[in-house]
């Protein structure tokens, strides 16, 4: 019985073994990469632009009229991205729609950011630093002490691990004086000292109000917003820039992204679908990048086999778009041969890339493979223990290397 029981312990770490490894060593072995573009908007021709990358130093570099350029006739298409290069050449131009270009201009009339799947929920300590906003020093410095915000506010020494009471009572009393309602639902800052200078925290209340948060002069300074409660929103985010247009976005439940303004904490949509709903952006499937340039903005939505880009002017005034598509994974061979030969997958990483293990299975293409692998273990022999039959039917191919692997006894 003992040896019974170990048998099928060994083929259960066997099963998992191969359903971690061999689906991916198939996608390694047979599996075709696909060089997909990068696409571009030239505001020098007012035209989108592509380089397409095809490994050992091999690029294409073209327009979609179907024109093809060198490597620095590509680069002299777009200076808002390599203005350094160009200015080294000195084939920077002067100007561009009146705007006097200069490696300098360039920098402090540009900024970016990016939406991820992995930012949506990441893991995370409801642990969280408050800087000086308005520092006696040229950086930022990182404080003595951190915050915790749920029902109240409370400051602690992570020294002696204690709660600092006065300053926890004076910045719950802020809270509470600027119309909070405790308990706290979205804490979102940027935990940096790399940053120019600190705009604090945005935080929802528990009637989904919007209040920002700082420290300035080591007193509190809290704000409600009159930003609309019910946006439904999903994940703000905050990152301080010099060009002080905007102190982050908002992302929303129906994946629609605003810009707070510095105006009043005003709300700036950021166009997530063009023309059509075809490509639309989904934040959990896609990732969203906005750049702002000095004459223009791109919006940039990438998914599994596309890429959309919408161009605005600075006014967020429609330009122009442009998709750009390949076959997506699961449309091509390999994905769809390994569907049918193994019945599930098992991954230590999610999409986000968050270390957690999951399995993918493949219903109903996994019958296939399923099927096979029965055929093959009564091919090699039909005097075996019910259990192994049970075993390959619920794990297909990883349980018929298991169990053809460890013998059994007769």
């Amino acid at each position: 019985m003992l040896n019974k029981l170990s048998r099928y312990v060994i083929v259960l770490l066997i099963v998992v073994v191969s359903a971690l490894y061999l689906p991916d060593f198939f996608s390694v072995l047979f599996d075709k990469k696909i060089d997909t573009p990068r696409i571009d908007y030239s505001a020098v021709i007012n035209e989108f632009v592509y380089h397409n990358y095809h490994g050992m130093g091999q690029i294409d570099y073209g327009d979609i009229a179907g024109n093809t350029y060198s490597e620095r006739e590509y680069f002299q298409l777009l200076p808002f991205s390599y203005y350094a290069t160009l200015e080294k050449w000195q084939q920077l131009p002067e100007e561009i729609e009146g705007f006097e270009l200069s490696s300098k201009s360039i920098r402090k009339n540009s900024q970016f950011f990016r939406i991820q799947t992995k930012d949506i929920n990441p893991p995370s300590v409801p642990i969280y630093i408050l800087f000086e906003a308005e520092s006696d020093y040229a950086q930022l410095r990182v404080p003595d002490d951190v915050f915790r915000l749920d029902n109240k506010i409370e400051f602690i020494d992570p020294v002696t691990n204690s709660v600092i009471e006065e300053k926890s009572e004076r910045f719950q009393q802020a809270m509470l004086d600027a119309g909070f309602q405790f308990p706290a639902d979205i804490v979102a800052g940027n935990p940096t000292n790399r940053k120019p200078f600190d705009e604090g925290y945005f935080i929802t209340d528990a009637n989904d109000d919007i209040f920002q948060l700082k420290m300035i002069k080591g007193e509190p300074e809290c704000i409600k917003t009159g930003i609309d409660p019910g946006l439904d929103i999903r994940q703000i985010f905050v990152s301080e820039n010099l060009r002080k247009e905007f102190y982050g976005w908002i992302l929303t439940e129906d994946n629609k992204v605003y810009l707070i303004m510095y105006d009043g904490y005003k709300l700036k949509e950021v166009p997530t679908r063009g023309k059509d709903d075809k490509y639309a952006y989904d934040a959990d499937e896609m990732t969203f990048r906005f750049y702002t340039y000095p004459v223009n903005r791109h919006i940039r939505i990438s998914g599994d086999g596309f890429t959309k880009m919408i161009v605005v002017s600075n006014d967020f005034e429609y330009i122009d778009e442009h998709v750009e598509t390949w076959t997506p994974y699961d449309k091509r061979t390999a994905s769809i041969v390994k569907q049918f030969l193994f019945p599930f997958e098992l991954s230590t990483y999610t999409p986000e890339k968050y270390i957690r293990l999951q399995m993918d299975y493949y219903w109903p293409r996994n019958l296939a493979g399923i099927g096979l692998s029965l055929l093959a273990l009564v091919l090699f022999s039909r005097r075996r223990p019910w259990l192994d039959y049970v075993i390959v039917l619920l794990t297909g191919v990883f349980g018929l290397i298991g169990v053809l692997l460890v013998r059994h006894e007769d």
